[in-house]
């Protein structure tokens, strides 16, 4: 994924220009507001208020974060998909976006046709971790064994059909071993039943799993990633492992209401790639355990097609359904 993302940057830095547009010239003239699908306190919520408050000086407007939960995040999706085009309307989403295009019966929006993607925003790594109590110290001995005990080995995730679910089906897919899915109301309360050893292993985001992994309390096997992270660097990748080009990273991205004027798409894209590359706003986004990675508009959509028709992939194998 680092790859395709280092192609894209190049790409928004090219179109991170001053633009001669007078429409978009005097944009913005009001408070623009950013609807996050999550809650509050959480790593996609810190994200955008730490990029929001950066784009808003740099735009000479406030930048208003407003939480809109519920349906997995599909509410707050809606909301904009539905909000006026005129840029003062956002979304900042984690990858659940295309991942719930999987696995919902039945969407109110066409993620394509009803949003214009302004850019990728980064990635967190997601990491395989067990239980100490599960003899395996690496990727090859814990697939040996999950192949030994089929249906045997129980992993947790935030819920059916949520990342973590769908990345341990990929990952079942490609090991051709198979597990059992515990789901929960949540990452806390699934990590909580992994370090109390009620499970044998998950897929958790790096920031949730590093302190319970640093504390011993849990073992960290692999990246679910093409490349090492820089806080587990004693933890070999999935590539290294034998599972070349794949890569679970969970990521982010702006979006706008279809239809929104390009001049304004392009303002907000090049206020965004040219704050997410200070080195102020990278130190911030290293802190929350986040790699930024920022593209152009066309690239995150380009990145967004090829993310619904895996993920439709494998929830089609797994026969995945949100509940």
């Amino acid at each position: 994924m680092k790859k395709f993302f280092l192609r894209m940057v190049v790409v928004a830095l090219s179109v991170a220009c001053p633009l001669g547009s007078t429409f978009a010239q005097s944009y913005p003239n009001k408070p623009i507001q950013i609807i996050v699908p999550v809650a509050a306190g959480g790593g996609t919520d810190l994200l955008a208020r730490t990029l929001g408050q950066k784009v808003g000086e740099l735009l000479g407007q406030s930048v208003v974060i407003e939480n809109r939960l519920g349906a997995g995040g599909n509410i707050g999706v809606e909301a904009v998909t539905k909000a006026k085009p005129d840029g003062y309307t956002l979304l900042l989403s984690p990858g659940t976006i295309a991942t719930n295009v999987a696995v919902y019966r039945k969407l109110p929006y066409d993620l394509l046709k009803d949003l214009q993607t302004v850019t990728l925003v980064g990635q967190t790594g997601s990491v395989l971790v067990v239980h100490p109590s599960v003899k395996a110290n690496n990727l090859r001995e814990f697939v040996d064994l999950a192949k030994a005990s089929p249906g045997e080995l129980n992993y947790g995730t935030a819920g059916m059909g949520s990342p973590q679910h769908l990345h341990a089906e990929f990952f079942n897919q490609l090991a051709g071993t198979k597990t059992n899915h515990i789901p929960y109301k949540g990452q806390s309360q699934a990590m909580t039943d992994l370090v109390g050893g009620q499970l044998a292993y998950m897929f958790s985001p790096v920031q949730n799993a590093l302190p319970y992994i640093q504390q011993g309390r849990i073992r960290a096997l692999a990246m679910a990633a093409s490349q090492r992270n820089p806080n587990l660097p004693n933890v070999p990748s999935l590539a290294e492992s034998g599972y070349k080009g794949v890569d679970l990273a969970n990521w982010f991205a702006v979006y706008a209401p279809a239809g929104t004027p390009p001049a304004i798409v392009k303002k907000l894209n090049a206020a965004f790639v040219q704050v997410g590359n200070t080195p102020e706003m990278k130190a911030k986004f290293e802190k929350l355990g986040f790699e930024p990675f920022f593209t152009s508009s066309e690239s995150g959509t380009d990145f967004m097609r090829s993310e619904l028709v895996r993920w439709a992939r494998v929830a089609a194998y797994a026969g995945i359904k949100a509940e």
